[in-house]
């Protein structure tokens, strides 16, 4: 998905037309300097495999997940984690929190 489609669905998704999960698999460091507006949760890529429990829910909803990080590698291995246990509709945010910064927000923070 790339920065300006996950764009798009978080609008649709404020006016109550889409309905989806948004994670973030940065460090809370990370997040501290900046987070893409709507994100549902953080869980550190690295802490995922351990901590997959905490989105049973979300597997059930049978909701799309769209998983974010910096540039796009950590979410890419998380997304394989995701499908590999089970989770179908699981989509990686193309170039990370920082494309998205140079596409639809430049007030985020790069780092």
């Amino acid at each position: 998905m790339n920065p300006k489609e996950l764009k798009n669905r978080l609008d649709a998704r404020k006016s109550g037309s889409d309905d989806f999960y948004l994670l973030d698999v940065r460090n809370p460091n990370e997040q501290e300097i900046s987070t893409i507006e709507g994100t549902d949760l953080l869980i550190p890529v690295a802490e995922l495999p351990t901590r997959i429990g905490e989105l049973d829910s979300w597997k059930s909803s049978g909701k799309e997940i769209i998983v974010y990080c910096r540039s796009g590698a950590r979410s890419a291995n998380a997304c394989g984690v995701l499908k590999s246990t089970g989770f179908s509709k699981v989509f990686n945010l193309e170039g990370g929190i920082l494309l998205y910064s140079d596409e639809v927000d430049p007030s985020l923070a790069k780092y």
